[in-house]
């Protein structure tokens, strides 16, 4: 019979989840760059945030044959340590080309560890704890992004450069997966598989692709808007941010009940209410309203996420779901890439500031997606598929 995973073993590899998101603890301090780097225009100064996404797309791509190679744990612990040193080094440097290579060369070492948040689980757990820690992997990534974005509000009071100190929780982890992680040679889990899709699937892998282009607009503009109607400083926003998280995390953890009752409409509430929240966004000019939209935004709109992967896998074979999700994972990096470049571009077009024209026109697209998904499925078999 095969020994239980210590309890170290399991508080390691559960750990990997709770900074799956890490990236983006740094979305509350774009306003302090754009006051510490005039010249740069915003959508390079928004890239400081969401350029890891892309380069975490290199090493995601490549990760099955190196730990074909080298093995599960050392690639994620190379991943760790290498994230934890470029993701602190802006603490060092104030010098604008230096802090942007050193969140590519982050992006590089998410890639390496971050999806083995999944496969680990897989590989060491059997049976209903298997399932049950599957379960804890998608709570605890809402939750340690609220944690950490909460401490980078306290952090932010310091200075804008003390926030990227919190990357050196990777190496922690790293000492963690060092001591207590076993060993596997096992990497049937991690391959990006290639099998043929069906063509409505493509479908739902665009749709994802614009779902998180939209929350990202919102996210990357929130700092912005909060600076620019005084709603507070930065550590108000970052507790804001904070918040946001567990409103996604209450969302993900309510998503079968929800769904098992609207079915398809699940995915109507998702995109209508966040159209709602980002109006009272534009909006509005009290503090109290624009933070509670925001996490009602985050909250109603994480029932889409979830929708859009149930459905894209329904009725896939296993090899099916491998390719799918690996569709699904570019999806939503690419579209963290493409955010600031598309949306300051789109947001000069309108009656307001760059800001407020950005919030409208993801009020109107999202009001767009919630009309189409009742009037007629927005791909035919797909959306229903779940019911």
């Amino acid at each position: 019979m095969q020994a239980q995973p210590s309890r170290w073993t399991t508080v390691s590899i559960l750990s990997l989840s709770t900074v799956s998101s890490i990236s983006t603890v740094i979305t509350g301090i774009i306003p302090q760059l754009e006051r510490q780097f005039p010249q740069v225009p915003t959508t390079v100064i928004e890239w400081v945030v969401t350029l890891a996404n892309l380069t975490a797309l290199v090493t995601l791509l490549i990760n099955p044959q190196l730990t074909q190679r080298f093995g599960i744990r050392r690639v994620v612990i190379t991943g760790l340590l290498l994230s934890a040193v470029a993701g602190a080094f802006p603490t060092l440097s104030t010098n604008f080309t230096v802090i942007l290579i050193s969140r590519g060369i982050l992006g590089l070492g998410i890639g390496l560890f971050s999806p083995h948040a999944i496969s680990l689980i897989a590989h060491v757990y059997h049976g209903n704890l298997r399932a049950r820690l599957l379960g804890y992997q998608t709570g605890l990534s809402a939750l340690g992004n609220a944690v950490l974005l909460a401490v980078a509000g306290w952090l932010v009071v310091i200075s804008w450069q003390a926030v990227f100190w919190l990357y050196l929780v990777l190496a922690v982890i790293a000492l963690l997966v060092w001591r207590f992680v076993p060993e596997t040679n096992d990497v049937t889990t991690t391959n990006m598989g290639h099998a043929q899709l069906p063509s409505s699937r493509w479908g739902l892998a665009g749709l994802t692709f614009i779902t998180y282009l939209l929350i990202w607009g919102v996210q990357l503009k929130l700092p912005s808007l909060f600076a620019n109607r005084h709603f507070g400083d930065a550590s108000v926003l970052n507790w804001t941010l904070a918040a946001m998280n567990l409103g996604g995390l209450i969302a993900g953890m309510t998503f079968g009940l929800l769904h098992k009752r609207l079915h398809r409409y699940t995915l109507t509430l998702g995109y209508a209410g966040a159209a709602i929240s980002v109006l009272l966004l534009l909006v509005t000019q009290e503090a109290s309203i624009a933070i509670g939209a925001a996490i009602f935004f985050n909250f109603i709109y994480s029932y889409t996420g979830p929708y859009l992967v149930f459905t894209s896998n329904a009725g896939l074979a296993d090899d099916q779901i491998n390719t799918m999700s690996s569709y699904l994972t570019i999806a939503t990096i690419i579209s963290a890439f493409f955010a600031p470049l598309i949306w300051n571009l789109v947001g000069h077009w309108g009656p307001g500031v760059l800001t407020d024209n950005v919030l409208l026109w993801i009020t109107i697209v999202l009001a767009v997606i919630a009309t189409a998904t009742v009037l007629k499925p927005t791909i035919k078999g797909s959306l229903t598929h779940g019911k």
